[in-house]
């Protein structure tokens, strides 16, 4: 509505500008008047362009049009001199002319604007309906992934721990297995000793009855030889 109201504000005072001009050329001279029309003109150029700037900072395209509205009012301005002296129409009927175009022109403008933000208000709504619509669909599928995504947790977890519980009967059994080999090896390693111990014992003994026997037959030949001399010696 703001965007109608400017438009028509616009409109009423073209319109305006016109009608001061069609009064003031029954009341002043012309050269007058044409010298006044310039100075509009001009004040018109001028505020074209200081809306065209605006409008290149801001990057807003309603600001550039009414900018080069004010463009078109201003060269209308300086030709209204030329048309009728060329064209030999009559300044009052031009002037009225005119500013009927200019009228025409802002409301047209105003209708195209109206009817343009009617449509994105609809498209809003429209959006709004669509998006609270969706809503409570979304949600129910968020519970229902919920609702599923828990069930698939339980079953993990239920396999996780009876994964769980054979790996610990597995690594307990590894563990005892482990236990008897080292038992089993440990005892081996004992017996083996034991049969060392008593394999070396008994060497020994055999050892020491040969070095007995060596030192008895050395023992009985020098007591044979020493009991040869004394029979010789007595003889």
């Amino acid at each position: 509505m703001n965007t109608i109201f400017k438009n028509l504000l616009k409109a009423i005072g073209i319109m305006a500008y016109f009608i001061v001009l069609n009064f003031a050329y029954t009341r002043m001279d012309t050269d007058r008047l044409i010298n006044d029309i310039e100075v509009f003109s001009g004040i018109f150029l001028v505020l074209g362009l200081i809306v065209l700037e605006r409008a290149y900072k801001k990057d807003s395209g309603n600001l550039a049009l009414s900018g080069i509205e004010f463009l078109l009012l201003s060269m209308h301005s300086l030709s209204i001199n030329h048309v009728i002296t060329f064209y030999k129409y009559d300044f009052r009927s031009y002037l009225l002319t005119s500013s009927y175009i200019f009228a025409i022109y802002y409301v047209l403008k105003s209708i195209v604007s109206y009817t343009r933000e009617k449509r994105q208000y609809l498209k809003e709504l429209s959006d709004i309906s669509e998006i609270v619509k969706e809503e409570p669909i979304k949600k129910e599928a968020k519970k229902r992934r919920k609702t599923k995504r828990t069930e698939e947790e339980k079953s993990k977890d239920v396999i996780n721990k009876k994964e769980e519980v054979k790996n610990n009967k597995e690594n307990e059994q590894k563990k005892t297995a482990d236990k008897q080999n080292k038992d089993e090896q440990k005892g081996k390693l004992n017996k083996e000793k034991k049969k060392r111990k008593i394999e070396g014992k008994i060497e020994n003994k055999k050892t020491n009855k040969k070095n007995k026997k060596t030192t008895d037959t050395k023992k009985g030949k020098k007591t044979k030889k020493a009991k040869k001399e004394e029979v010789i010696d007595n003889d």
